[in-house]
């Protein structure tokens, strides 16, 4: 579905800088002070302290007078999606037939900005990873489902990510070249799959697959994660991609 037209001056100029104000807590910055905030956030000072106070007196953060951070309360907004969203409840079954199926872990993910956030989780796991946790949000360069994503981007668009995001080396498997990265990512479009061994995180080894409507356009990714210890890469390939893309057929109405 296509984004409708919103005029500037529909918008509610306080509640996006809100949201914006909230999205900067993260692991790296659990806690901020009204310097930082206004530093990270483009606010004034005197701005983002009313902000960070209006957060307070409404539940979803707390402050010792000189540094605040999110409440409990806070995972409202996100379980409101989780429960509200009809993608995810529409993709379960497929994901935990894959699962089944496979007797590997399954995710879905979609892309949110210049990261890969994971919506659907199949409740089989052997694999003990944070990062695809639902809701749990990662690069693009270095996995699987964001090389995907970045397969479908045209050449101006992938140099316009690449300026955003410059790789870093997250372990010693990362391919950080922007050269090469290009090169994989131009290898993925074509043969329309992805396979990423440890590049994001030590042991986890990752093959996926797009899932796009019937006109198409990519809507998410499908992945299979397992432990390095368990199926080489050529044996991944040759295990799961059957599996990913009978789903990828089953779900091409869905998503529509």
């Amino acid at each position: 579905m296509d984004k409708p037209t919103i005029h500037p001056r529909d918008l509610i100029a306080g509640l996006q800088k809100g949201l914006a104000l909230m999205q900067l807590f993260s692991i790296d910055q659990p806690r901020l002070s009204v310097p930082q905030a206004a530093r990270l956030s483009g606010l004034t000072p005197s701005a983002a302290r009313r902000f960070l106070l209006t957060l307070v007196h409404e539940g979803f953060a707390e402050t010792d007078g000189r540094h605040y951070w999110l409440t409990p309360k806070a995972l409202r907004i996100g379980q409101a999606y989780v429960d509200s969203a009809q993608l995810p409840r529409m993709l379960r079954p497929i994901v935990e037939q894959v699962a089944r199926q496979t007797q590997e872990h399954v995710s879905v993910g979609t892309r949110d900005g210049d990261e890969i956030v994971h919506v659907v989780r199949s409740r089989y796991s052997h694999v003990a990873s944070l990062s695809i946790r639902p809701g749990s949000r990662v690069p693009m360069y270095c996995t699987a489902s964001g090389r995907l994503w970045l397969a479908a981007l045209d050449a101006d668009e992938l140099d316009a990510y690449f300026q955003r995001n410059p790789p870093r080396q997250l372990t010693p498997y990362t391919l950080t070249d922007p050269a090469a990265l290009k090169e994989e990512i131009a290898r993925v479009a074509a043969q329309g799959f992805s396979i990423v061994d440890q590049e994001y995180e030590i042991g986890m080894r990752v093959i996926g697959v797009p899932l796009t409507d019937r006109g198409g356009r990519l809507k998410a990714t499908l992945a299979i994660t397992t432990h390095a210890s368990r199926p080489g890469v050529e044996e991944m390939r040759s295990r799961y991609l059957g599996p990913l893309y009978e789903a990828q057929v089953l779900l091409k109405p869905v998503l529509d």
